[in-house]
Order: C-alpha cells, then sequence, then structure tokens
C-alpha cells in the first residue's frame, strides 16, 4: 500500500513539474520599418560602346539617395519560426560615373522573401535567436529599360535580445545577417546587347536596431540601420564585341521600425 501511495506522489510531482515544460510559446509577429535617409548606388548596362555603367549619388546628396520601406508578417510556435515579407528601396539622385552630363538617374528595388527556421528562446523571455533559409524574389527597374527578375535562395540569423530594466520598458538590440544568391533570372534592357548570360550574383544584407519594448504588450520601437547588395553580373555580345556588366544596387538607410510579437494567452498562463 505505502509503495502505491509513493508511485501516486512520485507521478503527481512528475505531472506538475511536466506542465510548464511542455507549455510551448507561439504567437503572431509583424513589423513596419520606414527609412527616409540614405545613401545609394546603382549597377546597370552602360550605353553600346560601354561595357558597364555605375552611379554615384549628385552633390550635396549623399544621405538622401535612397529610402527604403519594409513589412513584414509571421508566426513562431516553439522552436519553429516563419514570416512572409517585402521590401522596396528607391535610389535617386544618381550621376554617372563614366558619362558626364547625362541627367539624373533613379532606380527601384524591390523583393518578396519567404524565411523559416529554428528559434532559439527560453520560456517566458522575449529574446531569441532565429537562424533561417529563404526564398527570394527580387525586381529591379532601373534607367535605360534595364529590367531584372530574379529568383533565388539565402540563410540568414537574426536576433531579439531585450534587457530588463526598473519598468516595464525594456531596452532592445535587435540584428539582421543574411547571405544568398540568384538562381534563375530574366534580363531586359534598350541597349541592344544579345546572348545574354548570368556570370555571378550575390544578395546580402545586415541590420542593427536599438530602442524599447513596452514588455506587457511586447510592442518594441526601434532606431534602425541597415544595409542591402543586389548584384547580378552578366556576359554579353555587341555587334560581335564581348561585353561584361553588372545590374542591382547598394544601400544603407537609417529609419524607424515597429514589432509586435506576443506569446500566446495560454502559454502566459500557464508559465505565471
Amino acid at each position: 500500500m505505502d509503495s502505491m501511495n509513493s508511485l501516486r506522489i512520485f507521478l503527481t510531482l512528475l505531472i506538475l513539474i511536466s506542465i510548464p515544460l511542455s507549455a510551448f510559446d507561439s504567437g503572431p509577429t509583424a513589423s513596419f520599418s520606414y527609412s527616409p535617409s540614405g545613401l545609394g548606388y546603382l549597377y546597370a548596362p552602360g550605353p553600346d560602346w560601354n561595357s558597364g555603367d555605375t552611379t554615384k549619388p549628385e552633390s550635396g546628396s549623399a544621405l538622401s539617395s535612397a529610402s527604403k520601406l519594409c513589412l513584414s508578417g509571421g508566426y513562431y510556435y516553439d522552436y519553429l519560426q516563419g514570416d512572409l515579407s517585402y521590401s522596396r528601396t528607391k535610389i535617386s539622385k544618381q550621376v554617372s560615373d563614366f558619362i558626364a552630363n547625362d541627367g539624373l538617374k533613379s532606380a527601384i528595388d524591390s523583393s518578396i522573401l519567404l524565411r523559416g527556421g529554428y528559434r532559439f528562446s527560453n520560456p517566458g523571455d522575449t529574446s531569441y535567436t532565429w537562424l533561417y533559409l529563404g526564398l527570394k524574389r527580387y525586381s529591379y527597374d532601373s534607367f535605360g529599360g534595364t529590367a531584372v527578375t530574379a529568383y533565388g535562395w539565402l540563410a540568414g540569423y537574426s536576433g531579439f535580445y531585450s534587457f530588463g530594466l526598473s519598468s516595464n520598458y525594456e531596452f532592445v538590440l535587435a540584428l539582421d545577417l543574411y547571405l544568398g544568391t540568384y538562381r534563375f533570372d530574366n534580363f531586359s534592357s534598350d541597349n541592344g546587347y544579345t546572348g545574354v548570360s548570368k556570370r555571378y550574383s550575390l544578395t546580402s544584407g545586415a541590420g542593427i536596431g536599438a530602442g524599447v519594448q513596452y514588455e506587457p504588450y511586447n510592442v518594441t520601437l526601434l532606431i534602425k540601420l541597415s544595409a542591402d547588395i543586389n548584384r547580378i553580373a552578366y556576359d554579353a555580345d555587341y555587334q560581335g564585341s564581348s561585353r561584361k556588366f553588372s545590374t542591382g544596387s547598394l544601400s544603407g538607410c537609417i529609419g524607424f521600425e515597429v514589432r509586435y510579437c506576443i506569446p500566446s494567452e495560454s502559454y502566459n498562463e500557464k508559465i505565471k
């Protein structure tokens, strides 16, 4: 009889201990960022006689030659996390590196990104580290009738780290880094090149943000600095002569970001 009571007590304690350990942290994620100030450069095919053209901001426009908008929404469940995002970068006030007095140039760089991966976090803590793989659709519209659509993959890291203060507010540091390549692409331009074939491609980016989180609702406001490069290099022919050129852009922008991420209510109740 005593052994049966001991077994019941042991099983009861085991169940009570396992309940908080088996609770799954889950919830939606969303973010919006806008960077009105930035520095941008462009890569594009040159005129018929030139292999390629690059541009830089006109004099006095170093910090007003790029702007960026990004929207994201996703969900996490225990150790898994995924999201879908859209970003649009406008690069303007550009002058050619090779052709003087050719007027100001501009381009639109946009992408749709689907990511998913493993999330490292502690129960009840909004801090996390996320390692992910992603698929990316890239679109580039630039001067000279240049248009590129490309599809590729990437791998990345995202970190969100909160540090408790004496109130409901916490200091937050957010880090992002990714690297990838484009596997399929479609190129068109008005410059008359033929036999266009891709040599290599690169997509990469990094970001760092610092701000404050209001923990009861897990709403975060960040000041964020981000940089991105998208570059696809090609070989082509023009009237029997070979041409080498690149398309894409390089930009660095600064602005603000708002993030929302709240654990499930049932999970919060279990860990109280």
